[in-house]
Formats: structure tokens, sequence, C-alpha cells
């Protein structure tokens, strides 16, 4: 995909969030802990016990895996590129620069694993994100590679890294959440 095609939000998001007043108190409750609110966890409020639940496994595959933080946001950035979130996509660009994690490592997500620069491990990473997207399972030498460089915790992770942010893109995009003030752009696009 070039960085000038289309990614979503491209139209009106399709259900409007709720105020923190709207919001019932499950939700309210499970957002305290999060420390900001996002316009997606505004639309998930709409489902309080559904938001609640989630923010634990979301809060805990974020911020707790046994995933280097670097190799995680790649992991997330490649997942949102491949799902043409341009609402995820700023939201961990934004982080990465946050942690420190260089512009061009950023840059070079939407290349592909096959990008000059990678380690071996991180374009292995990269292939995997790509072929769990395409065909729902990572073939045979990606998954050595793989499985030569993470402990079995790791690899738990890394799957489940995955799976939760194609749910969190599949959510933004099907209802076309509208991006947070102040988001990365997308790669190709200026900046707000």
């Amino acid at each position: 995909m070039a960085a000038g095609e289309a990614t979503f939000p491209n139209e009106a998001q399709r259900i409007a969030g709720l105020t923190d007043a709207a919001m019932a108190p499950p939700a309210r409750a499970a957002l305290s802990a999060w420390g900001q609110t996002f316009n997606l966890h505004r639309v998930l409020a709409h489902s309080p016990d559904t938001l609640a639940a989630w923010m634990t496994f979301g809060a805990h595959i974020l911020r707790n895996n046994a995933l280097d933080v670097r190799v995680r946001e790649l992991v997330v950035l490649r997942v949102a590129w491949n799902a043409r979130s341009s609402y995820e996509w700023g939201q961990h660009a934004g982080l990465c620069a946050r942690l420190g994690i260089p512009k061009e490592d950023v840059a070079r997500v939407p290349l592909g694993p096959d990008a000059p620069g990678w380690t071996p491990l991180e374009a292995a990473l990269l292939r995997g994100v790509d072929q769990m997207m395409r065909g729902w399972s990572i073939d045979a030498d990606v998954y050595r590679t793989l499985e030569g460089a993470l402990t079995a915790q790791q690899l738990v992770d890394y799957v489940l890294l995955v799976g939760e942010f194609i749910l969190v893109a599949l959510t933004l995009n099907v209802f076309q959440i509208e991006k947070d003030p102040g988001l990365a752009p997308w790669p190709g696009e200026a900046a707000p």
C-alpha cells in the first residue's frame, strides 16, 4: 500500500462517543485507571461491561507483556499499517516518539519486513504480522526464527499483541472513530 492511499477513518464516525457524564459507572471506573479517555473508549463505553473487561486485557498486553517495548511498538505499527488505521498509527507513532524509538524505525515500518535496517528478528516479527493478517498463521520458517529468539512467554504475548491490535484496528475502522487531537499523522500526510 502506498503512503497516500485511503486510511480509516474516511467518513463520519458511526457511533457517537459518550461524554463522561453519560457513561455508566462500570465504564467510568474502567477508564479511571487508564488516565486519559480517548475517542475509542468513548465509543466502547456504549457496552460498559465489555469495555471494563477489554481494558484489563488491553492494559496488560500493552504495558506488561514480555516483549521489549520497541519491538512491541513496531509490531503494533505494522498492524496499524496493514489495517490502514490512521487512528491506531497516530496513537502508536506518537507513543514511539515519547518512548525514544527512532523516527527512522517508525518510518521504515510501512516498507515492510524486507526493508534494509531490520535485524533478522525484527524482520521475522513484521513478516509474522503480515502473515497472521493475511493467512491467519505464521509459516514454519518465520516461526523457527521467532522460536529461536523468543521465550515461550514472549511468543504467546506476541501473538496476543497482534490479535489485540487487529481487534482495536477493526473497531476503529468499522465505527470510523474520529482521531483524537494531536495524533501523529499517517505516513505521507502533513501533521495537523
